[in-house]
């Protein structure tokens, strides 16, 4: 059996945290994805890069054969766009702000440009200048996901924008395991810096009669592990709990049982009213040939609530996955927008 490696110590991993990559566009979702960027960047003291990626100027807003000219002016709308977001973000951090404007696909484009600025976190909106279709999550959003060795904040079009300056409750669910504690001294950090509580949550999977399990005493076996892991699970999230108060964090702890563990931690997300959920990318049955678990993937994509992945796998650990077809080729086009 491959036995999993343990995650690189958090307070190591929180010493590089020091750039934030926001991608933003023309869509109404933009000024979402901008407040929760710039919330995170005042929070976690990191430099703010924001991109917008136009598509290349033969497929530019889905027509073959664009003019040259009407490229060239949406180019500079573009520009004159991303211009305006990054006086408004550097006003808010009260420092300068970045900003590249690319030309690319842009999954790809947002790819490479995260591991060209050596990006720590990328902020995505749910879904961009398409608008929201019956897919939990736009396709760039879904291609980015797949391939990013970094943490990723998945901000979903219905949140609401003012909650992103001011978030008051902050979810963390967590499996037992040393990996899924990882993400606590960030999570921590954040709920101090907003003022906001902490809730940390453990699901409890109740089993359901099959085939297999539908003798009486089995299914009363089952309930009675399903208690006792009940009664061990507040044991320890107040365990957690107590060291973090310490540090005077607000935190609150939660258990529930539930069969489907996914669907349960959205529904605590959406009755507890969270304005984010941190989770780590890999849970205790971490699989090192993937960036992220299944749990993990299953929030970023289905939750409304705003999700933060964090990468626990270190960087030597990442650059060898195989991503096949899949891995972002080289950049097609790239330039910063020209100063005014």
């Amino acid at each position: 059996m491959k036995m999993a490696s343990s995650p690189t110590k958090a307070s190591d991993l929180q010493a590089r945290r020091h750039r934030i990559l926001a991608c933003v566009d023309l869509s109404p979702f933009t000024d979402v994805c901008l407040a929760y960027a710039i919330s995170l960047a005042r929070a976690l003291q990191s430099e703010l890069t924001l991109t917008h990626v136009m598509q290349p100027r033969h497929e530019h807003a889905g027509r073959p054969h664009t003019d040259a000219l009407d490229w060239e002016i949406s180019r500079q709308q573009a520009r004159a766009h991303l211009e305006r977001l990054e006086e408004k973000a550097a006003q808010a951090l009260g420092r300068p702000v970045d900003a590249r404007l690319e030309q690319g696909y842009p999954a790809e484009r947002i790819v490479e440009l995260e591991r060209e600025i050596h990006a720590d976190l990328t902020v995505l909106g749910s879904h961009g200048e398409s608008g929201a279709t019956v897919w939990e999550l736009g396709s760039t959003v879904q291609k980015v996901i797949a391939v990013s060795r970094g943490s990723v904040f998945v901000a979903h079009a219905a949140s609401a924008a003012p909650i992103a300056t001011s978030p008051q409750r902050i979810l963390v669910p967590l499996d037992g395991s040393q990996r899924t504690e990882w993400v606590l001294p960030t999570a921590a950090r954040l709920a101090r810096a907003y003022r906001a509580e902490l809730i940390l949550v453990h699901v409890i999977q109740e089993q359901l009669p099959t085939s297999v399990l539908h003798a009486t005493e089995d299914l009363e076996l089952a309930r009675q592990l399903a208690s006792h892991l009940e009664v061990s699970a507040k044991t320890y999230l107040e365990g957690l709990r107590a060291g973090l108060v310490h540090d005077g964090t607000v935190v609150r702890t939660v258990v529930v049982r539930h069969a489907k563990q996914r669907r349960a931690i959205i529904d605590v997300a959406k009755h507890e009213h969270a304005d984010f959920i941190i989770v780590a990318a890999h849970g205790a049955a971490c699989d090192r040939d993937c960036t992220h678990g299944s749990v993990t993937e299953y929030l970023v994509t289905h939750s409304v609530v705003p999700v933060l992945m964090l990468q626990d796998l270190p960087e030597a650990e990442l650059h060898r996955i195989d991503f096949g077809e899949v891995l972002a080729p080289p950049p097609r086009a790239s330039y910063p927008p020209e100063p005014t």
